[in-house]
């Protein structure tokens, strides 16, 4: 049995170590780093992965483990996952008019544009930050669509201000807004609709 192993079960260390990789992810892109392109950096970075790999859960196991778990399937999320080392990751608050509030600073790997945050991560935020709200407004659900308006370029290493705000509801067709601000000024609108579970569900 080797470290790995035999290492005692810690939940912290999985956040801790999913921080560690967003730090190394940004090493790697950061263009200015020489490091990354060194051969015996590179044989312990895969090495490392290679041990993990070998004591790692099946994938289909995980999934499965999780279903019914709100607070695994947030901590994996790909948005605002404290375990999930591609997520921002993202803190969102609730306000008192029911929206939901993030604050966020996009380093290298959610590049588009050179300078830019990637549309789709743009929308994969916003889907999320409206996600929230409609939680918090008891209307939780599933999004069938939406709608993106790019106003302006959303910077790299600046920071953004993500809402969502749940807007009504008929039936279980509930509807949603989601921005992205820089300085006070939208960079990215969206218009959601999402779909709510059926009761008991």
């Amino acid at each position: 049995m080797n470290e790995v192993d035999s290492a005692p079960c810690d939940p912290r260390a999985v956040e801790v170590a999913a921080r560690a990789v967003r730090r190394l992810t940004t090493a790697i892109l950061d263009a200015r780093v020489r490091g990354a392109a060194n051969p015996d950096i590179s044989k312990k970075i895969s090495a490392l992965a290679d041990r993990l790999q070998d004591v790692a859960a099946e994938p289909r196991e995980c999934v499965t483990g999780e279903t019914g778990s709100q607070d695994g399937v947030l901590a994996r999320s790909p948005v605002s996952g404290s375990k999930n080392p591609v997520a921002v990751p993202l803190h969102f608050e609730q306000c008192e008019d029911g929206s939901s509030l993030a604050h966020a600073e996009f380093p290298r790997q959610y590049q588009g544009p050179p300078g830019i945050v990637h549309g789709g991560v743009s929308g994969l935020v916003l889907d999320v930050a409206m996600a929230v709200a409609n939680r918090a407004a008891g209307r939780a659900g599933v999004t069938a669509e939406m709608t993106l308006r790019y106003l302006r370029p959303t910077p790299l290493y600046t920071e953004v201000t993500v809402r969502g705000r749940h807007v009504r509801a008929e039936g279980r067709k509930v509807w949603s807004q989601g921005t992205l601000e820089v300085n006070g000024e939208p960079t990215v609108v969206c218009d959601g609709l999402f779909i709510a579970k059926e009761p008991g569900l």
